[in-house]
């Protein structure tokens, strides 16, 4: 099965995931350990804006 990265964005296979971690009843799936500590340490974060590879650029 695949999902996606909450942080990046990237597509992960379950089974090629770097990490798992579960919160508020959902296990989310990470391509990286570092993806993995940056929803750790503020989930809400990524879950309201989404994953950081597809947001926006900020106009200059």
């Amino acid at each position: 099965m695949k999902h996606i990265d909450p942080v990046c964005g990237m597509v992960v296979k379950e089974e090629t995931a770097k990490g798992t971690y579960e919160y508020k009843g959902t296990t989310y799936y990470f391509c990286s350990e570092s993806c993995l500590n940056a929803f750790k340490a503020d989930p809400e974060k990524y879950l309201k804006e989404g994953p950081m590879g597809h947001m926006p650029q900020e106009e200059k």
